[in-house]
């Protein structure tokens, strides 16, 4: 009579490889799935204040470099603003112009978190027309790493000025990597400007980002993930189109 065989050890299942906050920054350009695959239960706070913080740091590093593209904006509106105010003297036009670069310098951090938080909310509320299981908690975490092109750009932008005469930086468009750059901002339309702005390699590349994970975490079939990708691009262009109406 056989003796009994002993049943085969179980073969324990190798862990999933732990990598850090700081190895995802870098993957998330190279390797989005894997990123939001292993962060998909993570809190999106140390993205978000990575964000938030760096937006702050480049855009006050780089603001002086910059500046020619914002006074060039606010000239350019000056005519419309003198004839909505007659009262408008070159004193208090030059104080507005003031306040509008120290604030511009000094707040792009809380932007940042106004802009994570509108795309956190709509993220949220958009998959959820395709179904995605989600949470408001997950949608941000997807805005956060999804913002890292915009960050990378904010970097690109402040090399571009540096490299740039001052004296024809005249536009925040010519600072994007946009058709829209290579446009004359003082003979073409605002609305072109601003729907040619929306195809910024960087904020195109937000977009699939942003896909992506709604297809991850959210467990959104591919195909309708960019579809979602396609309705938030449009989404953000309205914004972009109701700012140019307000200036023309």
């Amino acid at each position: 009579m056989s003796e009994p065989t002993a049943p085969a050890p179980a073969v324990a299942t190798p862990a999933a490889p732990q990598t850090s906050f700081w190895e995802d920054l870098i993957d998330i350009f190279v390797s989005p799935v894997a990123v939001f695959r292993r962060r998909e239960k993570a809190s999106p706070w140390p993205i978000f204040l990575f964000v938030v913080a760096s937006f702050a740091i480049i855009f006050y590093a780089t603001f002086p470099a910059i500046q020619p593209a914002i006074d060039g904006e606010f000239t350019r509106n000056l005519p419309k603003m003198q004839a909505q105010n007659p009262a408008l003297t070159p004193e208090l036009t030059s104080k507005i112009q003031d306040r509008i670069d120290t604030f511009s310098r000094y707040t792009a951090g809380a932007l940042a978190i106004v802009n994570l938080l509108a795309n956190g909310l709509l993220v949220w509320l958009i998959s959820k027309l395709f179904a995605a299981k989600e949470g408001f908690s997950a949608a941000m975490l997807i805005c956060g790493y999804a913002y890292l092109p915009r960050v990378l750009g904010a970097v690109i932008s402040g090399g571009i000025a540096l490299m740039m005469d001052p004296t024809r930086l005249n536009s925040a468009a010519m600072l994007t990597l946009s058709p829209a750059r290579f446009l004359d901002a003082d003979t073409t339309s605002p609305f072109l400007i601003a729907l040619l702005s929306r195809l910024d390699v960087m904020i195109v590349w937000e977009t699939v980002l942003l896909a992506i994970g709604v297809a991850v975490i959210g467990k959104v079939p591919k195909d309708k993930a960019a579809v979602f990708g396609v309705v938030i691009w449009i989404v953000g262009g309205l914004y972009a189109l109701r700012n140019a109406y307000i200036i023309s």
